[in-house]
């Protein structure tokens, strides 16, 4: 018995632990705070109000895209509405068309909790930006790298730097 001491000890210890866990676990699920209904118990809007404190809460018919979905579809839309352009577009004549200037138009979308990092490296990808040290620098210099908004940020045309970061710490 005296050489497995230290296994007893261990063992003791652990179920004393155990049984303080159990007992805190079993007050606060008793605490005055919680509702105490089972989830069972409630009716479906209770029950997401509740989840919606920590989750976020969508409706079952509401479809949900990932994220190579939705690019897709833009791609697919961007396609199109380029058709219905030439399509509707007359024939004009050679000489006439090299007068004619078209202007790049860009949409990032920057997503909740993306840092300058993440978003500089959307720029790069997207063409509108080429040296991404370049891009944190300016972004600290304007004291954006904690003001950058969250959505669709629409780039028309050969920007600077500047107006690259002013646009996205805007929100037009």
């Amino acid at each position: 018995m005296l050489r497995n001491r230290s296994y007893i000890l261990g063992i003791g210890t652990g179920i004393i632990v155990g049984a303080l866990l159990l007992q805190m676990m079993s007050v606060r699920a008793s605490a005055p705070g919680n509702s105490g209904l089972a989830l069972d118990e409630m009716d479906p809007q209770k029950l997401k109000e509740e989840a919606a404190k920590y989750y976020q809460v969508f409706d079952l018919g509401t479809k949900m895209y990932t994220q190579a979905e939705m690019d897709a579809s833009v791609q697919k839309k961007v396609k199109e509405e380029a058709d219905k352009l030439a399509a509707a577009k007359p024939q004009e004549q050679p000489q006439e068309q090299s007068k004619v200037e078209t202007v790049v138009r860009t949409v990032i979308y920057v997503q909740p909790n993306l840092d300058a990092t993440a978003v500089s490296e959307l720029l790069v990808k997207s063409g509108l930006i080429s040296d991404r040290k370049a891009f944190a620098t300016e972004l600290e210099k304007q004291g954006g790298n904690t003001k950058l908004q969250v959505g669709s940020h629409v780039f028309e045309g050969p920007m600077d730097m500047q107006k690259v970061v002013l646009n996205l710490i805007t929100k037009q």
